[in-house]
């Protein structure tokens, strides 16, 4: 039979706030991110009780924080030493931040232990992300400096305009698309892929331990596109893995 780690946790669907704000902190364990363009600021929560994350105010700067506790997502069957666990989709807390859609934020400050994030149609001056363990999605965020640390998870990013930045990723692949770097973006990953495709770059660098590089079809050992300019600069280096241009 299997039980639940939920049975006494009560589930909620609530606005946690909807003051504006002009710098975001986020510091979450195993919450599920979502951040996107409205008509209005707001703060959403639904999942479990005692997940619920913790609103910190001050001036201009919102911080959200979950709250510590050893209880697991999911429910369990155990008989003598063998134990399996099974996660669905209620047991884990999902948030949303609305930001007015002509609205820029100055300062996102995003860190996850556990969980997927989605950003879409948001303005940005810096955005720092890190992530032991999961995907993040980028769709039309337009940002000046860009930081992205990943352990464990894909970085998906499509429509994206960066002035200056850098992503790297341990075990995941890097994917961009359909974007402009106007300055310069630095991309490392361990053990996955980096993708580019449709992308407004002066001159793209590509380098790999044990992959091939390839740009437009072509392969080399380096691989180097553009003339030496004070153009924009593209730079992918990986460990095990493919460097690609389209």
């Amino acid at each position: 039979m299997f039980s639940s780690k939920n049975d006494r946790i009560e589930k909620v669907d609530k606005i946690l706030t909807n003051e504006a704000f002009e710098e975001l902190q986020v510091d979450f364990a195993d919450i599920n991110l979502a951040i996107e363009s409205g008509d209005h600021f707001e703060v959403h929560y639904h999942g479990p009780e005692d997940k619920q994350p913790v609103v910190i105010q001050n001036e201009q700067q919102l911080r959200l924080k979950q709250p510590e506790t050893d209880r697991k997502n999911g429910k369990f069957w155990q008989k003598g030493l063998f134990k399996i666990e099974v996660v669905t989709s209620s047991d884990v807390g999902k948030v949303k931040i609305t930001v007015p859609k002509d609205h820029q934020l100055r300062e996102a400050y995003i860190g996850l232990a556990s969980g997927d994030t989605r950003i879409q149609d948001v303005n940005l001056d810096e955005l720092e992300f890190s992530s032991a363990s999961g995907d993040l999605k980028i769709d039309r965020l337009k940002v000046a400096k860009l930081s992205l640390s990943i352990v464990s998870g894909d970085a998906k990013l499509d429509q994206l305009k960066v002035d200056s930045g850098n992503a790297d990723l341990t075990s995941g692949s890097f994917l961009l698309k359909n974007s402009q770097i106007t300055k310069s973006l630095a991309v490392t990953t361990v053990s996955g892929d980096n993708l580019i495709e449709n992308v407004e770059v002066d001159q793209c660098y590509l380098t790999t331990l044990s992959g091939d590089n390839t740009i437009f079809g072509g392969k080399a050992t380096h691989a180097q596109i553009g003339k030496e300019t004070n153009g924009s600069h593209l730079k992918m280096s990986a460990v095990s893995g493919d460097n690609i241009v389209k």
